[in-house]
């Protein structure tokens, strides 16, 4: 398989504090992966730092082959890159819709059927086509903050803590959604805390600890 997200060396300096030291991973095409680990291990942040939102450095951070280190966020999701994170991930006065709009800047010619492609993902919004964000229930705009991700035509998803505050009868239908993004071509790159989630979704799984990388088998509860 080859790597589509080469990851190597990440470090990230906060207020004179390594938030991560050292971290190293990789994605391959098509390919679910998960990150591990308990609340304050880097997860977030490397998530964060891949997408070009913290002030990281790097050895190598690639995708397909490029560079991105030095590009800034909006450069590295024209290239296939596209980061959800679990809270404020969508814009709470706009409306379901013009949420979705947002996300298709890129490409303004397929706004409808992204749209289309987004409802028949989660049908649910499309029958809140008009209704403000703010309004939503929590399932329903983490389901929005993962449709308007989706409509720069990801090849690398970053997805942070989907499970986040929702009942478990929400998070099994996500973790179908998930997967049904992933069939699709999307790679996806996913933050978790739930360890029986994280293995019955992932293909591989790293393990973060005080913001680094550590065996996943050598702290399996």
């Amino acid at each position: 398989m080859s790597d589509l997200l080469e990851v190597e060396g990440l470090e990230l300096t906060i207020d004179y504090f390594r938030v991560l030291d050292g971290v190293e991973l990789y994605v391959g095409k098509e390919e679910i992966v998960a990150l591990l680990g308990e609340n304050g291990a880097g997860k977030t942040m490397t998530l964060r730092s891949i997408a070009g939102l913290e002030d990281a450095s790097s050895e190598r951070l690639a995708l397909r082959g490029k560079e991105l280190g030095d590009l800034e966020p909006h450069s590295r999701v024209e290239f296939g890159l596209s980061y959800c994170p679990s809270e404020e991930n969508v814009f709470p006065d706009m409306s379901v819709r013009e949420n979705l709009e947002t996300g298709k800047y890129l490409y303004p010619e397929e706004l409808e059927s992204g749209i289309e492609r987004a409802y028949e993902l989660f049908p649910a919004l499309k029958k809140r086509d008009g209704q403000l964000a703010k309004e939503l229930s929590g399932g329903e705009r983490r389901m929005l903050g993962l449709g308007k991700a989706l409509m720069t035509n990801p090849v690398l998803l970053l997805l942070d803590e989907f499970s986040l505050g929702l009942s478990r009868e929400v998070v099994l239908d996500f973790v179908d959604r998930v997967r049904t993004i992933n069939r699709s071509g999307v790679a996806i790159l996913f933050v978790e805390q739930n360890f029986t989630l994280a293995g019955n979704l992932a293909e591989r799984e790293y393990y973060m600890v005080e913001g680094r990388m550590v065996g996943r088998d050598e702290l399996s509860p």
